[in-house]
């Protein structure tokens, strides 16, 4: 098949994990420079003028002819508007977007438009429940609390008392994709009893998966010793931690949360934390982003935060660009992407067969 062309837009100067799979089949990874913001050219500054940059992304397409857009950055408007005005362009057919979420992206106008959409799940399931453990671990043992007194001149045990025992607690994980999934195989490692909630999921997944079915998030908090959240941005789940659920929670128990901030009601955590009713908690994400200095929880001893690289290792992220080149080819031909996020678009696209491993697609397309 030729003429299989695709245009990356991103702040990556070295392409050669993104542009693999297009070079295998003989075709070709366009690097797109768009002018003007702040970002100077990539897509990191959402302060960029959205406009322009569809305009700048309209004129490549038309100009190249690229059936895909390879997108690896934070800012670009992947809204409506956007849509409306790729799917003029008659040789293009859908956007791979680097990460695993998608809230970002307008979907429905996506689909509406005929164009598919697929991100880079699955890329990041060890680092980010390693980096979700590590959070439990971190809050469990007090860690923040005791690194702090420790430099500062403190040999003490007097702020040990409560702390668990970590085997033989229970964990509540929000969300059993495959974060969550993996998050419970590696505390039930541990010694640990796992509960879930997903209204996704139904009771006899969660029996194959070995993990204790909870029907509502309530009963979730009201289970717990730590929750762990690893769902998706959605309108469903957005705040739902909020001040309910913290009252709901031990006053023993830990927060962790490495999904998105917005899942999480800030300001209810902050006046759980100071009114005590539970015992700390692990963010590697926040409400806004980056979050603002003056955020109560940066100052406090008993909140563990990172500044959302949960996701990050040199290995997964090769993947991930790795992954992200396929998932462009797929779409520049005759297949639906592995990682489809918009998948009501099936119903309004031809000629396309379901997604197959890379290694045997390759040979097909050769």
């Amino acid at each position: 098949m030729k003429n299989i062309k695709g245009i990356y837009i991103g702040y990556a100067e070295n392409l050669e994990p993104q542009s693999r799979a297009f070079e295998e089949v003989g075709g070709e990874l366009i690097k797109g420079n768009l002018s003007g913001g702040e970002s100077g050219g990539s897509l990191l500054s959402p302060k960029d003028g959205g406009n322009d940059k569809i305009d700048q992304v309209v004129s490549l397409l038309e100009e190249t002819k690229a059936q895909s857009l390879v997108l690896q950055g934070h800012g670009f408007p992947l809204n409506k508007e956007f849509f409306d005005a790729v799917s003029k362009v008659e040789t293009f057919k859908g956007v791979a977007c680097f990460g695993h979420g998608f809230d970002g992206i307008d979907i429905d106008s996506a689909a509406e438009n005929k164009i598919l959409v697929a991100n880079a799940a699955s890329f990041g399931t060890e680092e980010v429940s390693n980096h979700a453990l590590m959070m439990l671990l971190i809050c469990a043992k007090k860690f923040v609390l005791h690194d702090k007194l420790v430099r500062q001149g403190t040999w003490t045990r007097e702020f040990l008392s409560p702390m668990g025992h970590i085997s033989g607690q229970t964990i509540g994980i929000v969300g059993i994709g495959n974060i969550g999934r993996a998050m419970g195989r590696k505390c039930r490692a541990l010694g640990m009893n796992v509960i879930a909630y997903d209204p996704s999921v139904s009771s006899w997944d969660f029996k194959e998966y070995g993990v204790g079915y909870i029907s509502s998030i309530n009963e979730l908090c009201e289970k717990s010793d730590y929750i762990s959240l690893h769902c998706p941005l959605l309108e469903s789940t957005e705040k739902l931690m909020g001040s309910e659920q913290f009252k709901k929670m031990k006053s023993t128990a830990y927060l962790i949360n490495c999904s998105r901030g917005p899942v999480v009601d800030e300001l209810a955590l902050i006046e759980a934390l100071n009114n005590k009713e539970i015992a700390g908690a692990g963010l590697d994400v926040f409400e806004q982003e980056p979050t603002y200095p003056e955020n109560p929880l940066l100052k406090m001893d008993n909140v563990a935060v990172t500044n959302h690289y949960a996701s990050y290792s040199e290995v997964a992220w090769e993947r991930a660009e790795t992954q992200l080149g396929e998932e462009a080819v797929r779409i520049s031909t005759d297949s639906f992407p592995m990682s489809l996020v918009n998948p009501s678009v099936k119903s309004n696209v031809s000629g396309k067969k379901e997604a197959q491993g890379w290694e045997i697609y390759r040979e097909s397309l050769k």
